[in-house]
Formats: C-alpha cells, sequence, structure tokens
C-alpha cells in the first residue's frame, strides 16, 4: 500500500532528475563546443601561417641581408688587450688611476684625442679605456684581469693601451717630496743595519773569550740571536722601502698590450641573425593581427 507521501517523494526524484539531465547535457555541449572552438583557432592559426609563409621567410632573409650589407659599410672598431695579474681590490685601485687627470694627462701628452677641450679629450679616452675579468674567472676570486682599449686604427689601439701601462705604473711611484722622506729613511736603516752586522760579527768573533771571562754562554748566545733578528728585520724593512720606490712591479702586466687583427665592433653575425629574428616576430605578429582583425570586421 502506498501512501500519500511515498508519492509525493517519488514525484520530486523524477523532476529532480528530470531537471538535472539537461544540465549535464548543456554542459558536455559547452565542453565539446570549447574544443571545437580551440581546434578551430589553431587550425586558423596553422592556416594564416601557411598562407604568408613566403612573406615569413622571405622578409627576415632580406632584412638580415640589408643588415649585413650595413654592417659591413659601418666603419670597424679594434680592441688591444693587456693582462695584467691584479686582484680586484687592485684592479679598481688601477682603474681609479687610469681615470684620473694626472694619468690621462700623461697618455694625451703622447697622443692627440680628436677632441677640442681638455676635459673633452680626457672624457674621450676615459670612455672607450676599462678593466674587466678576464674570461673564465670571478669577479670576487680573480687573480686575472683584462685592460681594454678601442680604436678604428689597431695600431693605434696597441699604442694608446702601451701608454696607458706606462702612465698608471709611473702613477704608483711616491712623488718627489714622499720620495726623498723614503730614501732618508733607507739610508737611516742602512747605516743601523751595517753597524747590528760589526756588532753581531764581533760578538761571534770574540765570543771565546767572553765566554771564559765570564762564564754567561747562554745569556750570550741569546744577545747575538737578538742582534741577527733585529738585523734581519731591519734589511727587510729596508727592501720593501727600496721596492715602494719603484711603485707597482711590471711583473703584473702578464700579458702586453697585443696587435689586434679581427675587428671587436661591429659584431656581424650577432647583428644579422638578431635583425633576422626580431624581422621574423614581428612579422608574425602583423600577421595573426591582421587575421583576427579581419575575422572581427
Amino acid at each position: 500500500m502506498t501512501t500519500t507521501g511515498s508519492t509525493a517523494a517519488s514525484s520530486s526524484d523524477q523532476k529532480e532528475h528530470s531537471s538535472a539531465a539537461p544540465q549535464a547535457s548543456l554542459r558536455q555541449t559547452g565542453a565539446g563546443a570549447s574544443a571545437t572552438t580551440r581546434a578551430l583557432s589553431l587550425e586558423a592559426l596553422f592556416s594564416t601561417i601557411l598562407e604568408n609563409l613566403k612573406l615569413l621567410l622571405l622578409g627576415p632573409v632580406i632584412v638580415g641581408l640589408v643588415a649585413f650589407g650595413i654592417v659591413n659599410a659601418l666603419p670597424k672598431w679594434y680592441t688591444s688587450v693587456a693582462y695584467l695579474n691584479l686582484n680586484e681590490a687592485g684592479a679598481r685601485a688601477a682603474d681609479a688611476l687610469m681615470r684620473s687627470p694626472p694619468v690621462l694627462d700623461k697618455v694625451l701628452a703622447e697622443f692627440k684625442a680628436p677632441q677640442n677641450t681638455v676635459e673633452a679629450r680626457r672624457a674621450f679616452l676615459d670612455g672607450i679605456r676599462r678593466i674587466v675579468v678576464a674570461p673564465g674567472e670571478l669577479q670576487r676570486t680573480s687573480s686575472l684581469y683584462r685592460l681594454e682599449y678601442s680604436d678604428r686604427d689597431p695600431r693605434v689601439a696597441q699604442k694608446v693601451n702601451s701608454l696607458f701601462v706606462e702612465a698608471w705604473l709611473e702613477s704608483t711611484k711616491p712623488p718627489p717630496e714622499k720620495r726623498s722622506t723614503i730614501e732618508a729613511e733607507i739610508a737611516r736603516r742602512d747605516l743601523r743595519a751595517k753597524s747590528l752586522s760589526q756588532l753581531t760579527d764581533r760578538l761571534q768573533k770574540d765570543a771565546t773569550s767572553l765566554v771564559s771571562q765570564n762564564s754567561q754562554e747562554g745569556e750570550l748566545a741569546t744577545s747575538i740571536t737578538k742582534l741577527i733578528e733585529k738585523r734581519d728585520e731591519n734589511l727587510a724593512t729596508i727592501d720593501s722601502l727600496r721596492n715602494s720606490l719603484n711603485g707597482v712591479s711590471r711583473d703584473v702586466v702578464f700579458g702586453a698590450p697585443d696587435l689586434p687583427e679581427e675587428p671587436s665592433w661591429p659584431k656581424k653575425g650577432m647583428i644579422t641573425i638578431l635583425a633576422g629574428f626580431v624581422t621574423g616576430l614581428l612579422l608574425l605578429m602583423f600577421v595573426i593581427l591582421r587575421r583576427f582583425w579581419s575575422v572581427r570586421t
């Protein structure tokens, strides 16, 4: 026997099933439509590319050839390279000195830069000279740097780079007043070193007689040892002072400025390939936008 409540429940279930079925079919229809739209969009994109394939291929080739011709007509620059055995702090110090007016003026005394004023000539020299980490080295741990100078004439590039090296090494030497002070200190310490050497030699010669008279062999040996240590320390200081008179050693120049044979700029291959790639990308965007605009209108 069926009741009124069970009859109502069954009728409501039928209504829910009947309403859910159209919704599911609508979702399936929407998904199928979106997949079809995507397929049609990809097909339209490929069709558009195939229709304009000649333009997309010939355009970059023509632009690349034109860029290659322009690059060949541009003036060529050559870069002379010198290798310096310096750490990061030494390279920064060398770069700062090479930027200073005294060093730039020494270079300008031997090379006539193509500018009208002194400031402009200094800026011209400094603008095409640089110190960079050698290939294969890391910035923080590098012990080898490249000094580069570029010019349209490879011989001029080598000459100016050599002038920079010479002017930089000369600038590391002390000025006249400081040089006089260092030389006086060297003379004073040299006399002291000679006195210590004479005293040490005398003590070593008279050691036997002194020990027999005083019977203090251990104390005498200690005194001689201290004198020898002071003499050696004094001689080491003299060597350091003499080295400071010469400035930075020429041993830091690991490789002298070379004479470049191949131009460093313009880079024909890179510019030609880049021009062709950019042209192809722009043409592809133009073709797609034109197709999109025609479909909308």
